[in-house]
This record gives C-alpha cells, sequence and structure tokens, in this order.
C-alpha cells in the first residue's frame, strides 16, 4: 500500500480477541529491528483505513491534540511521515500523509510545515528541529492542539483542512506537488509526492499506538 509494507501494533496478550474482531491478525513470527513482543504481549497486523475509505465528512467536528513529524519506520531510520493526533469514533489515531518527508508536502496558511535545514532562512518552515542545531523551533503546536476541525476539501492532488484554532482559522494543505514548495536536501527541484494513484490513499489513519512499516 503505497510505501507501506506492515502495519502492526504490539498488545497485551489479554486483549487479542478484542483486536481480532474488528480485523487485526496475530503474526506470531513478525519481528523488526529491535522490535517483538516480551512475554504475555502479540503482535498483530492489520490494514490501515485510507482517507479514500470513509466518508471525510465525518472529519468535520474532530479535535486535534497533538502532531508527529517522524512516524513510520524502516527499522534504523524512518521515512518521516506526519501525522495530525486526531480521536476518530473514539480511538487515537495519527491522521498520516505516508509519503517521505511528508512534512515537506503540507503547508498551513502558505507557510511549509518542514524543509530541509539548508532553506530554513528562505522558508521559515513551521517547525525546525534538526538534531545539534541550536537555532530550532516549532510554531505548530500552539495552533495545531486543541484546533478543531471545521471544513474539508479534496480533490485528486491536494487535501485542504480548515481547522479553528483559538477563534482563528487556518487552512492545512496537503500537496501531491505544489511549485511553492521548497526544494528537496540534495538541491534538487521539489518532485512529486507519488506517482500513482490519488492523494487519499496516500493520508492514512494510524493507531497512535501502532507502528507503520516501510
Amino acid at each position: 500500500m503505497g510505501l507501506i509494507k506492515e502495519y502492526s501494533m504490539i498488545i497485551r496478550r489479554s486483549e487479542l480477541k478484542q483486536w481480532v474482531s474488528i480485523g487485526w491478525a496475530e503474526d506470531m513470527f513478525y519481528r523488526d529491528f529491535n522490535y517483538a513482543p516480551v512475554k504475555d504481549e502479540a503482535i498483530i497486523l492489520g490494514k490501515p483505513v485510507t482517507l479514500a475509505d470513509i466518508e471525510i465528512a465525518k472529519l468535520i467536528g474532530t479535535r486535534i491534540t497533538n502532531y508527529c513529524n517522524y512516524l513510520g519506520t524502516y527499522g534504523m531510520g524512518g521515512p518521516g511521515f506526519f501525522g495530525l493526533l486526531i480521536d476518530r469514533d473514539g480511538v487515537k489515531e495519527y491522521l498520516t500523509y505516508a509519503v517521505w518527508a511528508s512534512g515537506q508536502y503540507i503547508m498551513m496558511d502558505d507557510r511549509v510545515f518542514e524543509c530541509h535545514l539548508t532553506y530554513n532562512l528562505q522558508f521559515q518552515p513551521w517547525i525546525s528541529q534538526w538534531s545539534d542545531e541550536k537555532d530550532q523551533w516549532d510554531d505548530l503546536s500552539e495552533i495545531l492542539k486543541e484546533s478543531i476541525i471545521v471544513g474539508v476539501d479534496l480533490t485528486d492532488s491536494q487535501l485542504n483542512i480548515e481547522i479553528v484554532s483559538k477563534e482563528v482559522k487556518h487552512i492545512i494543505s496537503f500537496y501531491k506537488f505544489n511549485k511553492e514548495l521548497p526544494p528537496h536536501g540534495n538541491g534538487e527541484a521539489r518532485k512529486h509526492a507519488f506517482e500513482e494513484g490519488n492523494i487519499s490513499n496516500y493520508i492514512v489513519f494510524c493507531n497512535a499506538d501502532a507502528v507503520l512499516h516501510v
């Protein structure tokens, strides 16, 4: 499913029947780098729901409680998926853009969420958290946390989410491509986030306790 090869979660074995009843399956042999259950735990695998699988209007009224800009793993590193933590039908999930370094494909109020350190001065992203750099910032948390989704607009190549934070409206845009996005870290011009399908196939709901493997 796009970059995603597996979708897993480690749970208490006593909860196994509950998770199996809603579509997950135990895999007693699945392992990843430093990722394995201990006694009385089990690994379960599932298929994440995508934006294409739901009625997007149901997102309206949802509260965003946090975000994460390092979702996903390939064992010894990660693809840098960006996700908005929401409560969907009583389950805490990340609404996740599952493309490489996806924070570099998301803008709010025409300002990119993230970019390579090389372009910080030029683009002034909402977040800069490069390790070992003294000049780090997060201008995003104050707006996103406890904001409410009040509008959703979807096309084949773009998702717009309108939020209200402290009585102020903001537009979050997830792009397949936009000429205003920063270049890649190697200096190459920005490429499309994906080649096949629609953007709704690459925005997935990841349980807050689960892992997306690439």
